[in-house]
């Protein structure tokens, strides 16, 4: 435990995880007021008006989990110190994930509150702050597997935001297995959601034990 604590005080010294947590909320706010004046004036919003904006603003947590990852990497290679403090790597790891997620999960709880209270979609609120928690886990997995913040946010968000639109226009069939299905439809995406956030921890988990700082 003093280890995830230790990682706790490291995350929230960062600069650009305010910034982000700042700018998400703030992107999420806007959106959803959006949405509930374009619903009052009978304009189409989707099928869930209480999940659409997360669709946009969980943008903000892939960044998030990538930026909490790659931190030490993009700054003068401060893992090399982290590791000579804690060199057992898989506990590192686990308390590491263990901070990010006590950090987002209030995080999250907000954003899924603002979007979906308004929008009488509270019952959702509880499943859309796990999957927003779940989502910046999966990021923070793949920065550590790729090591640099901006290729792992280009692959995420790539995927999130073209591959997989993308792929539910071609297949109804693989939507229900996409990252971000939980976003769209809880309903469908809870497992999905599970499994690739598991599996991304897995082989994170696999590359930061065997690999060189």
């Amino acid at each position: 435990m003093n280890t995830a604590r230790a990682e706790l005080r490291k995350l929230l010294t960062l600069p650009s995880l305010r910034r982000t947590v700042l700018l998400t909320w703030a992107a999420n706010l806007l959106l959803t007021y959006a949405h509930a004046s374009a619903e009052s004036r009978g304009e189409p919003v989707g099928d869930n008006a209480a999940l659409a904006p997360l669709g946009y603003t969980q943008a903000g947590f892939l960044v998030l989990g990538v930026l909490a990852a790659t931190s030490e990497y993009d700054e003068g290679d401060q893992v090399r110190t982290t590791l000579l403090a804690m060199p057992r790597r898989l506990p590192l790891l686990g308390a590491k994930a263990l901070a990010l997620a006590a950090l987002t999960f209030p995080v999250a709880a907000a954003t899924a509150a603002t979007s979906t209270l308004p929008a009488d979609g509270a019952a959702w609120t509880p499943a859309a702050t796990a999957y927003l928690t779940l989502t910046t886990l999966l990021a923070a997995a793949v920065g550590t597997i790729v090591r640099r913040a901006l290729s792992a946010a280009i692959l995420l968000l790539g995927l999130y935001f073209v591959a997989g639109p993308l792929l539910r226009a071609g297949s109804d069939a693989s939507a229900a297995w996409l990252p971000d299905t939980a976003a769209l439809d809880p309903s469908r995406g809870a497992a999905a959601t599970i499994v690739w956030t598991l599996g991304a921890l897995t082989l994170a988990a696999l590359t930061f034990r065997r690999r060189d700082a």
